[in-house]
């Protein structure tokens, strides 16, 4: 399901102002993936640029941080069983 290849292209090629760096964003999302492994990391990273409107989500110091945190509130969400 998450692939972490398919999760860097879309950071880097379609969300608007990431501050992709192949350095810091491949251990970012294989992070992501060992920690998030039952979310869709992909859909997630969509639903988090559109929420912004694909719209650079300037309103976040750390865009990264910011991804994590919505994935985050994903994982509670589906442990709690709300849709």
């Amino acid at each position: 399901m998450n692939q972490p290849q398919t999760i860097l292209e879309y950071l880097q090629k379609n969300m608007p102002g990431y501050p992709f760096d192949p350095k810091l964003d491949g251990p970012f999302v294989e992070e992501l993936i060992g920690d998030f492994d039952h979310i869709n990391i992909l859909e997630e990273a969509k639903a988090f640029r559109w929420f912004h409107d694909n719209q650079p989500a300037k309103r976040y110091r750390n865009l990264r941080l910011a991804i994590r945190r919505w994935l985050n509130n994903a994982w509670a969400r589906d442990r709690s069983g709300i849709t």
